[in-house]
């Protein structure tokens, strides 16, 4: 069973901005896990000024909502159940959440500002992925995989309540615009590690060849992120950045390779900041093996021109996650910190 959290002094009309001047050491509110809760992770931002937070309780798992600079707390959203992944969408209007039953039946739960459910799926799952429109707020992508390692993908809106099925043969597509997917064209009798990128019309159903090859690649809004080997250079790998309307290409980077030994290939962490069209990732100080390297990452913008900027030094490559208006980061394994961009300041986001 799941229960609402009750409107706790919440609204999406809250219009204070995030600048340089708002956040410092003396107005800074940590969050302050209270005895008989559990401290899960810091998940995702409600707004510009307020994260949603996850804690083990007696009968359950809740979602709080801490606001940085006062210290405010609300109770967002409870289950009963175990709470996964938490995702915003494009305007932080929406939040998907996936709960998980003791006997492994999976919820997929939206969650509007208020933290009512407007929307549930649920299904006897391995896992599930999914992934906002960043061109209509109300759709998204899922990919649910099943315990005979085939999947289903399904595009679903949430405002409508329709679910319209996918016929790719491909689990993993980034949205490229409104009505359009992306995705890798493996060959499945074949062991290699790049493949052709192809374009899906999801109006049309029409598949179309777009670039030869790449490795990977990444959605954000309004860019298209592909990654490539170098021939030259096998320790470095090449991220080129294109425009997702045009598609032309806008900037490219190298960025060192830490081997995984495995079929995966090492990707940075990184975010998005889709006003200031800044791509930020955890750059590598060397190429190297990733169970031995130990030479730390800096945190590096990159502006759609090919500049770069270094922000911080960091010991790992840790998950980050950029606050709407892109002033914050939040950073560390359970996004426990944030990073104010403008001065480089970190403040330690959880007492426990």
């Amino acid at each position: 069973m799941v229960h609402d959290a009750p409107y706790l002094k919440r609204s999406g009309e809250n219009k204070i901005a995030i600048s340089e001047q708002f956040l410092t050491n003396n107005d800074f509110k940590p969050i302050v896990i209270p005895e008989g809760q559990k401290f899960y992770s810091v998940n995702e931002w409600y707004n510009q000024d307020t994260v949603i937070y996850s804690v083990g309780e007696s009968g359950g798992s809740s979602l709080y909502l801490h606001k940085i600079n006062t210290g405010e707390r609300s109770l967002f959203f409870q289950s009963e159940e175990w709470i996964g992944k938490i995702e915003a969408n494009i305007d932080n209007s929406l939040f998907a959440v996936q709960t998980i039953e003791k006997n492994g039946t999976s919820h997929l739960r939206i969650l509007n500002k208020m933290g009512h459910e407007i929307f549930t799926r649920s299904s006897k799952i391995e896992e599930l992925q999914f992934l906002w429109n960043p061109y209509a707020p109300n759709e998204l992508i899922v990919t649910e995989f099943l315990p005979n390692f085939d999947f289903r993908l399904f595009k679903i809106n949430v405002t409508e309540k329709e679910i319209y099925q996918i016929p790719l043969e491909h689990p993993f597509v980034q949205w490229i615009s409104k009505d359009e997917l992306v995705y890798l064209d493996w060959n499945q009798n074949e062991f290699t590690l790049e493949a052709p990128v192809f374009l899906y019309n999801l109006k049309t159903l029409e598949n179309k060849k777009w670039l030869d090859s790449s490795i990977m690649l990444f959605s954000m809004k309004d860019i298209i992120a592909s990654v490539t080997m170098i021939k030259s250079d096998y320790q470095q790998s090449r991220y080129t950045f294109y425009d997702a309307k045009t598609r032309t290409k806008r900037t490219e980077i190298n960025i060192p390779v830490l081997n995984t030994f495995s079929e995966a290939w090492w990707v940075p962490s990184f975010d998005f900041d889709e006003k200031k069209q800044l791509f930020y990732f955890m750059k590598p100080n060397r190429a190297g093996d990733i169970a031995e390297y130990k030479d730390g990452f800096q945190l590096t913008a990159l502006t759609m021109d090919g500049k770069e900027v270094e922000l911080i030094n960091v010991t790992g490559n840790v998950p980050i996650k950029l606050s709407p208006t892109g002033d914050w980061c939040l950073i560390g394994n359970q996004l426990e910190q944030v990073l104010n961009i403008s001065d480089q300041q970190i403040y330690n986001l959880v007492l426990q």
